[in-house]
């Protein structure tokens, strides 16, 4: 617990014992007695440790704050730090700061929300690029100088500028157009003051832009979304799209779109209605009916016309879809490719019917020997396969039919 401060010299001790930041923060609730910062002052102006906890002290009377500053040397840098960014510190003083050597003690200036236009006037000029960079994050600095800083040669400047809460809806305007694509990503992302420029930005239907719209972090209005699902830019649109549920006519678009990428991707979406999973199976690129073979949530009269087509391809995707039914999957035990009837023999959800037709109706004992060395538990063997499979010249597919 921190001990109560009733004298100057309870403070100095528990400035020496705890530091001047711990003690800063441990006054805040309830405030020290003027009496005592007064005093501080009076016996010890010439030490640095106590004058830089008066110059840190946001509850400082201003007088105090003003009498520091106006007699402080410019060599004194942490005590002028304290004071730049010090709420009690009055206006005279913070604008003799503007004027101080140093660019960390400007730099604090800089974000100070208690400077008056004239300081602010005199700072969005500064040599030092990350002190206009803080002034531009100020919350208090005047629209008219949002705008000066708008054309600020540098790039982190103008970054900085972006990310106001109340940035300006005509300098977001300014700045999202900057041949500087940092300056206007930046922009895009952080805007969020004026839904109508968003919608601005979404109907203009220039890619880059649409694309950092999708980008950012909070969710876009309604209106917004829609004018990006249904952008002319193929990969915005399906940006948009994924993810969400899908509208018939947005399935259909994308179904009967001459770009294949714009079918792939609708191809990979789930609960897609069995009529566009017709569509999608007979089309004409084998990569959407790659896609849709191995869709897990593919209807079994689709996966059962895609198992009987030629397309070896989709047919092997299907094999190894983990959510291929049973129906299918006897199916693909008859396929007359036994690499096709081997993806199937390798999986680990089969049933005793599988195994019957991969072991028994196949022309060849290929994949048989596959399910021999796999160690399989099956007995119910056909007399000729039985035969064949005895007299093989592996142990282990002869001890299987043992």
């Amino acid at each position: 617990m921190v001990q109560e401060i009733e004298t100057c010299e309870d403070l100095v001790a528990q400035i020496d014992e705890l530091g001047v930041e711990a003690t800063v923060r441990a006054h805040r609730k309830p405030p020290l007695l003027t009496r005592i910062l007064r005093d501080l002052y009076d016996l010890y102006h010439d030490q640095d440790r106590y004058l830089s906890f008066l110059a840190h002290y946001p509850l400082i009377p201003s007088d105090l704050a003003e009498q520091i500053a106006s007699s402080l040397n410019p060599e004194k840098v942490d005590i002028a730090i304290g004071l730049a960014g010090n709420p009690r510190c009055p206006q005279q003083s913070l604008q003799r700061l503007t004027q101080h050597p140093q660019v960390a003690v400007r730099h604090a200036l800089a974000a100070n929300p208690n400077l008056t236009p004239k300081e602010f006037q005199t700072l969005v000029t500064d040599e030092n690029e990350f002190v206009r960079a803080t002034l531009a994050q100020n919350s208090a600095l005047p629209n008219p100088l949002q705008f000066l800083l708008a054309d600020d040669a540098s790039s982190a400047v103008r970054i900085a500028l972006s990310e106001r809460k109340n940035l300006d809806t005509d300098v977001a305007v300014h700045l999202a157009n900057s041949d500087d694509s940092l300056v206007s990503a930046a922009t895009i992302l952080n805007f969020s003051s004026d839904e109508e420029l968003l919608q601005l930005w979404a109907d203009q239907n220039k890619q880059h832009q649409q694309l950092l719209l999708l980008r950012r972090n909070k969710a876009l209005p309604a209106p917004v979304s829609a004018a990006l699902r249904t952008s002319p830019h193929a990969f915005v649109s399906r940006t948009a799209l994924k993810g969400s549920e899908l509208s018939g006519p947005e399935m259909l678009y994308l179904a009967e779109s001459e770009d294949s990428r714009d079918r792939i991707f609708l191809a990979e979406q789930a609960d897609l209605p069995a009529s566009i999973q017709r569509l999608l199976a007979q089309d004409t690129s084998p990569r959407v009916r790659r896609r849709l073979a191995g869709n897990h949530a593919i209807h079994e009269a689709i996966a059962l016309h895609i198992a009987a087509s030629n397309d070896l391809n989709a047919i092997r995707t299907l094999a190894k879809n983990r959510a291929t039914s049973d129906a299918t999957l006897s199916e693909l035990c008859q396929h007359p490719d036994d690499d096709i009837a081997l993806l199937v023999a390798y999986r680990d959800d089969l049933a005793s019917d599988h195994y019957d037709l991969l072991i028994n109706h196949r022309e060849s004992l290929v994949v048989a020997e596959h399910l021999a060395y796999q160690e399989i538990n099956y007995d119910r063997f056909r007399e000729k396969v039985a035969q064949q499979l005895a007299i093989h010249p592996a142990p282990s597919v002869r001890a299987f039919v043992a």
